[in-house]
């Protein structure tokens, strides 16, 4: 049989998701459809080429011997379309990124300077997304991601931004307070915990070599930026990133009541792409305008 149509590209679209986390379930998540859309999506590909593309069992969901040959044509055909598009796109489009990064990075750090680099790159356009879900950059429609970790993230090319250092802040007046005694004596001071990285206060007390004391009570936020809010509006006391918090304690919003006792944080910020747009030249442009305020501290006046 020789196919004189093509399959709909949506619908090959879900199977290489589907395939990849053999779950209907986390491929919608991935394509934002529904969990049935895809299901249908599969089945109707699977009506178009005549034969099952996955054994389903009540709980699994697995490659057929069909679906696995299938599967390599399809890999093949969408990257080969991707890497065209792009080419093109990079010949006779305006070029264009899309930044994925936190909300506090993006509203203190990174959008008050971006003029600079509008300034010098008036022909690259830059859109920002402040999404905190977990993003995937071989698959979805984004450039780059500044993300804060181990610097392992298989796949992809991750270049060091910046080492942190963590140190506990909280209000000027609290700050005054906190000085009279050790961190084994918060009193009725509440402690700020991150979401993310529950072990934070665990992990400075040790690397700090001091004993902390049990709060009034505890406090969970899940995003930096809701982190260093509760901080300036005297909830207790949290862990501050330096040098993202430098600007914070320079304009005197928080305060660090042991200043001394900064540790370095093992993780540090990253600038994620995949490698192959490496040598793109509005990657490269991002990466060294971001490099070149990191250095010069800029983002931290």
């Amino acid at each position: 049989m020789k196919f004189r149509r093509l399959p709909p590209l949506h619908t090959l679209e879900a199977f290489d998701a589907s395939a990849r986390r053999l779950s209907f379930k986390l491929a919608a998540e991935e394509l934002h459809l529904t969990p049935s859309a895809v299901s249908h999506q599969i089945k109707a590909l699977e009506a178009f080429l005549g034969f099952d593309l996955f054994r389903r069992g009540n709980r699994s969901l697995e490659l057929s011997d069909g679906g696995k040959a299938y599967l390599a044509v399809v890999r093949d055909t969408l990257q080969r379309l991707r890497d065209g598009s792009h080419r093109v796109v990079q010949r006779h489009a305006r070029a264009s990124l899309k930044v994925s990064m936190g909300p506090f990075i993006a509203s203190e750090l990174i959008l008050p300077a971006l003029p600079s680099f509008q300034e010098a790159h008036p022909d690259i356009d830059v859109r920002i997304d402040t999404n905190l879900r977990p993003v995937d950059l071989l698959h979805e429609d984004l450039d780059l991601a500044l993300r804060f970790g181990n610097g392992h993230w298989p796949q992809l090319t991750a270049e060091h931004l910046m080492t942190m250092w963590a140190v506990p802040v909280c209000t000027p007046e609290l700050a005054r307070s906190l000085r009279k005694r050790s961190p084994a004596d918060l009193g009725d001071i509440s402690l700020i915990h991150s979401s993310p990285m529950a072990e934070g206060w665990a992990m400075w007390s040790q690397a700090a070599g001091v004993t902390l004391g049990k709060g009034k009570r505890d406090i969970w936020l899940d995003s930096y930026l809701a982190i260093l809010r509760a901080a300036e509006q005297g909830l207790g006391l949290a862990l501050g990133l330096l040098p993202m918090v430098e600007p914070q304690l320079r304009r005197r919003r928080l305060a660090a009541p042991w200043p001394q006792l900064k540790i370095e944080v093992p993780q540090g910020y990253y600038l994620l792409h995949r490698a192959s747009d490496g040598d793109r030249p509005e990657v490269a442009a991002f990466r060294d305008w971001l490099q070149a305020l990191l250095r010069s501290g800029s983002l931290f006046k």
